[in-house]
């Protein structure tokens, strides 16, 4: 920043977003059993320094497994206290499916057009600090099921489609 008011009203109006804090919500989240503490999933970075590719860490992430991903920028200011949590996915495991080839995709796909707004606009803006924590799971129904439970408990900013309609009527009521 050069220390224009105008131009840094520009970059915090671009990086802006919407958290739904809610207990409510969070309240209703039933992990089956599963330790999803943070420390447990497994992170690594996921664009390279210019954003223009993959990161080689990437490629470290399991091809033989399904499970959740997240993407996510981490807090500079407190380390270790606050990831702020974009976007939370699913890749089942089938024969033409799984953690890996799910989140190359995301690059490969809607790095370079606008077929999603949000994820594009996730790549284009936090790019060069984002990254992707991966949650292997044993099933598939697993996997369907935790993902519709965390998005319809977080509402990350990125996620378009709530799987619950009464949240997703509220959301649309409100415009939340």
């Amino acid at each position: 920043m050069d220390g224009n008011a105008f131009d840094l009203g520009v970059e915090l109006h671009t990086r802006k977003v919407q958290y739904i804090l809610s207990y409510d919500l969070w309240s209703r989240f039933g992990s089956v059993g599963l330790n999803l503490s943070f420390e447990n999933w497994t992170s690594v970075k996921y664009l390279d320094a210019t954003s223009s590719g993959l990161n080689a860490e990437v490629d470290t992430i399991p091809n033989d497994v399904g499970g959740l991903y997240l993407f996510y920028v981490p807090c500079r200011v407190v380390p270790g206290i606050t990831e702020f949590p974009f976007y939370i996915g699913r890749a089942q495991k089938t024969d033409s499916q799984n953690i890996r080839k799910r989140v190359k995709e995301y690059f490969q796909h809607f790095a370079r057009d606008n077929e999603r707004p949000k994820i594009y606009r996730m790549l284009k803006v936090w790019g060069p600090q984002l990254r992707l924590a991966y949650y292997p799971l044993p099933t598939n129904q697993t996997i369907v099921n935790l993902e519709k439970d965390i998005i319809n408990s977080l509402l990350l900013p990125m996620n378009d489609q709530i799987p619950d309609k009464e949240i997703k009527a509220a959301i649309t009521a409100f415009e939340l």
